[in-house]
């Protein structure tokens, strides 16, 4: 990604972060879309940036190379503020990069960002990908109740992220201390909660097959929506065939995009 708009993101992180008196910024990249592991650079970095894998104590513990990392970055010292910028123009970050600010120290924040990967369904353990930022709005908007949704706002003042877009996206979180925080048992997903996160892929699909059909002027984010939304449709009207799920989807884009009416002339 070019320079200018991380700039003009990490400006906006900067300025969100002063009413609130945080001068670090924690970013989780998800070294599993990377052709070169990160964890090996972070060493070289001074000042000596904290850092830790999310997935230490888990069974994934011994796939470092693609681990999801939580790295602190002190905005206050130049050499790691131009450090993530460098990183950030490196990387797929609409697909890779999340944001937080937290006043939490940074052992216990990671500790606890560790736990919130745990989730189940029918009392079968998996790893919930949150850290990915093309799912995480999801979460919020249309799978997690919010009472689930409690375990990532109480650490954090704000979550960002750039979206299909290359736009800046925030999340206000609530920036309690770690003793008011909840116990992070594993989260047990519904089905219907499963087959929400599952809508997003079948959008992502389904916009790759039929890509001619949407208007030329629309960006990534309003296809990806539309196309997100017309798979919760197929999904609650019991429509799972793919073909018939992109019939529902070019029915969506017909009524989204309705032809002005012609003025008749004399």
């Amino acid at each position: 990604m070019s320079a200018a708009p991380i700039t003009a993101w990490l400006g906006v992180l900067e300025a969100m972060c002063r009413p609130v008196g945080i001068t670090c910024l924690d970013v989780i990249v998800d070294q599993a879309g990377s052709a070169t592991p990160l964890l090996p650079s972070l060493p070289g970095v001074e000042p000596a940036l904290s850092w830790h894998s999310l997935f230490t104590g888990r069974p994934e513990e011994g796939a470092g190379d693609v681990a999801p990392l939580l790295i602190r970055v002190d905005l206050t010292q130049p050499l790691q503020r131009q450090w993530l910028s460098g990183l950030l123009q490196h990387l797929n970050v609409r697909a890779q990069v999340l944001v937080l600010a937290s006043p939490w120290d940074f052992q216990p924040l990671a500790e606890h960002l560790g736990h919130c990967l745990q989730a189940s369904n029918g009392g079968y353990p998996g790893l919930l990908r949150y850290y990915d930022p093309r799912l995480f709005a999801l979460l919020f908007s249309h799978v997690l109740q919010p009472q689930e949704q409690q375990r990532w706002l109480q650490p954090v003042a704000f979550w960002s992220w750039l979206d299909r877009d290359g736009q800046p996206r925030c999340l206000a979180g609530q920036a309690q201390g770690p003793d008011s925080a909840e116990p992070c048992a594993p989260l047990e997903l519904s089905d219907s909660q499963l087959e929400s996160l599952g809508c997003a892929s079948d959008a992502s699909l389904a916009l790759t097959v039929m890509e001619a059909a949407f208007p030329a002027d629309w960006g990534a984010e309003r296809r990806f929506q539309i196309s997100y939304a017309s798979m919760l449709a197929a999904t609650e009207a019991g429509v799972l065939l793919p073909a018939e799920r992109e019939t529902v989807l070019l029915d969506t884009l017909r009524n989204a995009h309705i032809d002005p009416p012609q003025t008749e002339r004399s």
